[in-house]
């Protein structure tokens, strides 16, 4: 395949930085822009190169004379006086290749060519394949609409209509090109613009265009401020960090209760309404190099109370709204279907058991495969149980946060590895917190072995999940088979229970637990209860794990360290989070209050508990190797 690069711009706005070198020629990083441009079609295969230039065409053709042509095959054409992209393009119509790639001269871009050719290829009606990306400004970006297919169904260049909503999918510059498709403007009249002219009439006329959208690096290096951007980013490894040839992190999100107001079924714009927070926090993760991918269950298409185009301009709200705070999402996944019926008015067709419903991995999965994804690097947040239990079946951490349903929905039985109060307290804990926490951990069980056993204790919210979840990566980290054994799975349900912490669990149960999961000798698997919070009712088996003689087990509750000597040896490490008592008595209130109580009902629960549990808890201290104070990382601020 080809490759044609459009270096005939003047370079005006560029004067200061160029002098009189066209800007192709400009420097990036220690190579002209240029040379980076062609290094990376070579990288991917493409070894036939047209540059059409035309302002400095002297410059540019003894560049690559200079280079000896990188060694492949560079041919530069003068197209003479200014013809717009297209026209650029059409005026060497006969030098082109069935198929050809076509890059403008002022960007700087790093790609996985190979993808887009592959996408390319597979659409083999389309008369073109346009990149498109979301960014943080789209209300001043040339947009591109879909259809249902992938197809594009329009241009919007800016200004936008105020009262419509787009997608955030902006034309990235970057095309693969059918040469039939171009044939009947071989004679037009120019300057003709890819963008602007050509590619909508060809709309028009109905011929298909596709959509390629990749989260890639591909920036215009056109004016003095975008050229410091672009040589920041190149110096720092950020372009080359971008490509999907290199594996990405990804923050997976929920929509409903974690980006938006869950405010039930959303089926119409006027109901999508963005928590405070989640845009800026969106935008920490883009600024970080998170891939930002929302996964969804939209069960009101299946259920009729909108079409999938409808659900299409509720996203494109979404996208909207976020991106007048500066942040965007890379891509949007979701399921349509429902598998219960009777609803009026429901699609006969998505009424099914399918693999894209979460907690079911198949959005992840495609997008994992879309992106490139690191499932070790990566998140999946959400507020309820669904995507807890999404994140166990994938293999990625999972954050559960307090809005929305809050964890407290009770469809399934899976504990989260961390809790937060929404999507902003999420991106503090993942980009400043969770290292921090990482490394402390890190630092206490540099001698725990396979088979050994880690006691966490601690009062109520001191932070012992937190450092427990933190445990358990260390350890997978270096490669030991880890579990951990929540102990609040063990309080009994409200009308079994005894009033002192101890009598709150089924401590005889526990014990046995913990002796035999101690003692085994081979590998086996083994029923975990779940007690569930809202509900106050404890569920028998309802998960299972599976331990072998050399499993690490992270024991964590507030009586951990009192149960500790279930384990005989020297197998076993203990720890104890210490926690400022104010900070505390303001997440224990807020955790009252988020199951419905009201102000005086959770004070005087927390008051008993200074009676019935600090005692004993604090008690366990002593036995602990290891103090641990986690408030100079906390993850959650006091409200």
């Amino acid at each position: 395949m080809q490759a044609v690069v459009l270096a005939g711009g003047r370079g005006t706005r560029l004067r200061s930085r160029t002098g009189d070198l066209p800007k192709s020629l400009v420097d990036v990083g220690g190579r002209p822009l240029l040379e980076h441009q062609i290094g990376l079609v070579k990288r991917h295969g493409i070894e036939r190169i047209l540059i059409l230039v035309s302002h400095a065409a002297e410059q540019i053709v003894e560049f690559c004379n200079q280079r000896d042509n990188w060694g492949i095959d560079v041919r530069c054409v003068n197209d003479g006086a200014p013809r717009g992209t297209a026209g650029a393009v059409l005026s060497v119509l006969d030098l082109l290749d069935d198929d050809f790639l076509t890059i403008y001269g002022d960007t700087m871009l790093d790609i996985d060519l190979d993808r887009f050719k592959r996408f390319h290829e597979e659409h083999k009606a389309a008369a073109a394949t346009v990149l498109t990306h979301p960014n943080d400004h789209p209300q001043d970006s040339d947009l591109i609409e879909t259809s249902e297919d992938g197809m594009v169904s329009a241009f919007h260049p800016y200004p936008h209509d105020p009262g419509c909503y787009y997608p955030n999918r902006v034309n990235a510059a970057l095309y693969y090109i059918r040469k039939q498709a171009l044939s009947p403007w071989r004679a037009a009249a120019t300057p003709l613009d890819f963008g602007k002219d050509l590619f909508p009439e060809m709309l028009r006329l109905g011929m298909k265009i596709t959509s390629y959208n990749s989260p890639e690096y591909i920036k215009d290096a056109g004016t003095p401020e975008r050229l410091d951007k672009v040589c920041a980013d190149f110096e720092s490894g950020r372009i080359a960090r971008a490509s999907l040839s290199t594996p990405q992190k990804a923050v997976f999100l929920d929509r409903d209760g974690c980006i938006n107001v869950d405010h039930g079924h959303v089926d119409r714009p006027e109901l999508l309404e963005l928590i405070d927070g989640a845009a800026a926090a969106i935008a920490c993760f883009n600024r970080a190099e998170y891939r930002t991918i929302v996964v969804t269950n939209q069960p009101v298409v299946a259920r009729g109370n909108c079409s999938v185009r409808d659900l299409q301009t509720i996203h494109n709200k979404m996208e909207t709204e976020l991106g007048r705070c500066g942040a965007f999402v890379d891509a949007i996944y979701f399921c349509p279907h429902h598998p219960d019926r009777g609803f009026v008015g429901e699609v006969e067709e998505l009424k099914i058991r399918c693999g894209c419903r979460k907690p079911s991995t198949g959005l992840v999965d495609v997008a994992i495969e879309a992106f490139n994804v690191d499932r070790s690097q990566s998140w999946i947040i959400g507020d309820s149980s669904t995507d807890a239990a999404l994140a166990k079946r994938s293999g990625i951490r999972s954050i559960l946060v307090e809005t929305g349903a809050g964890g407290l929905d009770g469809t399934y039985h899976v504990m989260p590895d961390y809790t937060v109060s929404n999507l902003s307290k999420a991106a503090k804990f993942i980009l400043a917190v969770h290292p921090l926490l990482l490394r402390s951990a890190s630092d206490l069980t540099a001698h725990v072995k396979p088979g050994d056993v880690c006691f966490v204790g601690g009062l109520s919210r001191s932070g012992k999940s937190f450092l427990a979840s933190a445990i358990a990566e260390v350890l997978r980290g270096r490669g030991l088979e880890t579990q951990v054994l929540a102990l609040d799975r063990w309080i009994r349900s409200g009308a079994d229970r005894e009033p002192t912490v101890l009598g709150r669990y089924n401590v005889d149960q526990i014990r046995r637990v913990l002796s035999r999961l101690a003692e085994v000798r081979s590998r086996e698997t083994h029923d975990l209860p779940f007690y569930e919070n809202l509900s106050r009712i404890s569920h028998p088996r309802s998960e299972q794990i599976t331990i072998s003689p050399e499993t690490v087990l992270v024991v964590e509750g507030t009586i951990a360290l009192s149960l500790s000597d279930a384990v005989l040896g020297g197998r076993s490490h203990t720890f104890f989070v210490d926690v400022d008592e104010e900070l505390r008595r303001t997440r224990v209130m807020r955790e009252y209050l988020r199951r419905g109580m009201d102000r005086e009902s959770a004070a005087s629960i927390y008051s008993s508990r200074q009676e019935d549990e600090t005692p004993i808890v604090l008690a366990s201290r002593a036995s602990a190797k290891h103090r641990v104070r986690l408030q100079e990382i906390e993850p959650i601020e006091a409200v």
